[in-house]
């Protein structure tokens, strides 16, 4: 562009005025901090008023609001009234609490705002550390895969389909579940969260895949029954396929005897996943950590950072023994996404192998 010609005028996300951002971000956290601080001051939960849930029935705004309205409405018609998880009297569900640090954390990571699909750069090698420890955690494999996803359902989901396409006995992604020779069954006690039942039937096997097994006194598995349930759909000529263990229910906190169920699928060549979404993280107790023993043997685990560690929601990780069982179950890579041998492309990451989404990562 020559000297003489005018300056474009570019639009930007920039603030019109740093020093006021700066100033109402400030304001922003120290509000928080003293919300976390004073917490045990208010209710654990109060209802919303009808005036408040109105505020969100409100026609779509076409004039700008400035940060500070918005910021102002957010005290009035939202702070008030969470729905408790934060509160150390909150005992309902399995919902973890969050953390002053967390918070701070979660203020860093959306002003990094890193898009984790790969890539040459520094969040791909911080998300690889953390699946790295997670291995060592459970005594999985440093060859393992693991992807870190939106919490224990999606974990789930991820984990079975690497279950059944290992299985199946065909190429599942080429022809489809209508190639199937046999009907696949897998089983999970009574006690199993319904995100299994929803994984089985978006996985297009149907709710009848599924076999229930009845529970004990203290609510694991009934072995016996399994071991029938399994005899009988061989005979009808169905194909077992796969296992589904707790550690820890939701409705109780029961967890299978993993051993015993590592041993049976390894008897009858059976994929043993985990669902340990609400008590897999015991294992970090050393007065819990026995109730756990044969975890390290399950084909694939499933467990979420946002219970027991108390993380920001949401976060799970799914874990699997077999990487390239992961790798085929998901491997997809488009022109725009394929690998370069310099710079910013070279990612050596191929967290596309490894899920449904891009923005994750894989184990090496």
């Amino acid at each position: 562009m020559h000297s003489d010609e005018p300056a474009r005028n570019e639009e930007s996300l920039d603030p019109e005025d740093w020093n006021a951002l700066r100033a109402l971000g400030h304001q922003m956290l120290d509000d928080m901090l003293t919300y976390l601080q004073t917490i045990r001051d208010r209710p654990v939960w109060q209802p919303i008023p009808d005036q408040i849930r109105d505020q969100f029935q409100e026609p779509l705004p076409l004039d700008p609001q400035s940060p500070e309205h918005v910021y102002k409405a957010f005290l009035l018609h939202i702070l008030p009234y969470p729905w408790g998880n934060i509160h150390p009297r909150f005992w309902g569900w399995v919902a973890g609490t969050g953390t002053p640090l967390g918070m701070l954390a979660e203020m860093l990571a959306a002003g990094f705002n890193p898009n984790v699909w790969g890539g040459n750069h520094v969040a791909g090698y911080v998300e690889v550390q953390v699946l790295n420890w997670l291995k060592e955690i459970f005594g999985f494999p440093t060859t393992a895969s693991g992807l870190l996803v939106s919490g224990g359902s999606m974990a789930n989901l991820i984990g079975l389909t690497v279950a059944r396409n290992a299985k199946a006995g065909f190429d599942v992604r080429r022809h489809g579940l209508l190639a199937a020779p046999k009907r696949l069954r897998l089983y999970g006690s009574s006690e199993i969260h319904s995100s299994i039942q929803k994984a089985v039937e978006l996985l297009g096997l149907g709710t009848e895949a599924l076999r229930k097994i009845s529970v004990n006194a203290e609510f694991q598995i009934d072995f016996a029954e399994l071991e029938a349930a399994i005899a009988e759909d061989v005979a009808q000529g169905y194909q077992p396929f796969c296992v589904v263990g707790n550690a820890g229910t939701v409705n109780t906190g029961a967890i299978d005897d993993l051993n015993a169920l590592a041993v049976i699928c390894e008897q009858h060549g059976l994929w043993l996943h985990v669902d340990g979404a609400f008590g897999a993280l015991a294992i970090l107790s050393p007065q819990l950590c026995p109730l756990l023993n044969g975890l390290e043997r399950a084909d694939s685990l499933a467990f979420d950072l946002h219970k027991w560690l108390s993380m920001p929601y949401d976060v799970g990780c799914i874990l699997v023994r077999h990487a390239e069982d992961h790798r085929r179950a998901f491997t997809l890579t488009p022109h725009y996404l394929s690998q370069a041998t310099r710079g910013m492309a070279a990612a050596p990451f191929r967290p596309t192998t490894m899920g449904l989404s891009c923005p994750a990562v894989s184990a090496p």
